[in-house]
């Protein structure tokens, strides 16, 4: 063996060794998130749709039928075009717009020009396929795109004729293939936990997906296992994620339910270790601690989460595994970092 060859295969053992050995793995064809076969057929329909936990704004369905999408503090402005032909006016705003998480507005606004347009923009989607563009490609965008189009499926097909209706099936299918072999390269925390949290709901909702459900929610166990600390925290520290989390696996348990089958045990706890958390996190005013990234609290969607909160305890003092700390005396609250960095 020359030292250049032996210097190559040295570097590639490095690479798989690291981080790199994720992405390597997820473009490799065919390459589900547990490394076995699983064949996921075109659906021939919807069993369930999943609730949407987040509140529409019918409001803003009236903006986007003008060509006005505001994501992510940017405004884009159509023009006559579709909105995936323009050029994002930044990466967070491409994220929202391929993650069609903006349709629950749409479904807000609940008339006929709403769903008309609805329709419109999913089928110009599926007719170029985002898939191809870096950004819509991502498993976290790929996996709100996913629980999207399952959740809003109702609004979206109503009244929809059968070949509309065939593309959208199909388009569905061919997603979830994409995230079954890109889930494995999505980063520890939100990312890899949305991305298999999609995959489970897929399994529930579509037609024909026993064995895309069984593979998928044993990998979902094992991720909150891992992920979901002792204390509810999780394991990039981030309080935001535990809202963003909780806004799916809330409506997970209730597509078991649906589905008439027992939620993983797994799932049962992290939601019952998570919920106290969100106390532990929020100071007097109600409001979130800011720590790792964590941005604006929004009110709504917290009350909404706190209100399947059947225990309403006191929050903890002590948060070991996370490594928070917390004060509470008099109206006064604090609370401390006392933890290292995340991964």
């Amino acid at each position: 063996m020359t030292r250049g060859a032996l210097a190559e295969r040295m570097r590639l053992a490095a690479f798989v060794a690291g981080q790199g050995w994720r992405l390597l793995l997820a473009h490799l064809p065919g390459l589900p998130l547990s490394l076995g076969r699983v064949s996921i057929p075109v659906p021939e329909r919807l069993l369930i749709a999943p609730q949407d936990l987040r509140t529409g704004d019918a409001t803003r369905a009236s903006e986007i039928y003008a060509g006005r999408f505001a994501f992510a503090g940017k405004i884009a402005l159509l023009d006559g075009r579709t909105p995936f032909e323009l050029e994002p006016p930044s990466h967070e705003w491409a994220q929202t717009l391929h993650g069609f998480g903006w349709l629950r507005h749409l479904r807000a606004a609940s008339t006929t020009i709403a769903r008309a347009n609805a329709r419109a923009i999913v089928g110009d989607w599926i007719r170029n396929p985002g898939e191809a563009r870096a950004i819509a490609a991502e498993p976290e965008v790929t996996a709100r795109r996913i629980i999207s189009w399952l959740t809003q499926a109702p609004f979206i097909l109503q009244d929809a004729d059968h070949e509309f209706y065939r593309r959208f099936m199909r388009s569905l299918a061919r997603q979830v293939r994409h995230l079954r072999r890109s889930a494995i390269a999505a980063p520890d925390g939100y990312p890899r936990l949305i991305s298999t949290i999609a995959l489970v709901f897929a399994g529930l909702c579509m037609s024909d997906q026993s064995r895309l459900l069984k593979v998928s929610q044993r990998r979902l166990e094992e991720e909150l296992d891992r992920q979901i600390l002792p204390d509810g925290g999780i394991i990039t520290r981030n309080p935001d994620s535990l809202i963003a989390l909780l806004l799916d696996l809330l409506p997970l348990r209730h597509a078991f339910a649906a589905r008439n089958q027992p939620a993983p045990q797994a799932l049962m706890n992290a939601i019952d270790r998570m919920m106290p958390m969100l106390r532990f996190f929020r100071h007097g005013d109600g409001a979130f601690a800011h720590f790792h990234g964590m941005g604006h609290t929004a009110a709504d969607q917290l009350a909404t989460i706190l209100a399947y909160d059947d225990a309403r305890g006191a929050p903890v003092a002590n948060a070991p595994h996370s490594g928070f700390q917390r004060l509470d005396a008099k109206g006064s609250v604090l609370i401390a970092d006392t933890g290292v960095a995340p991964p």
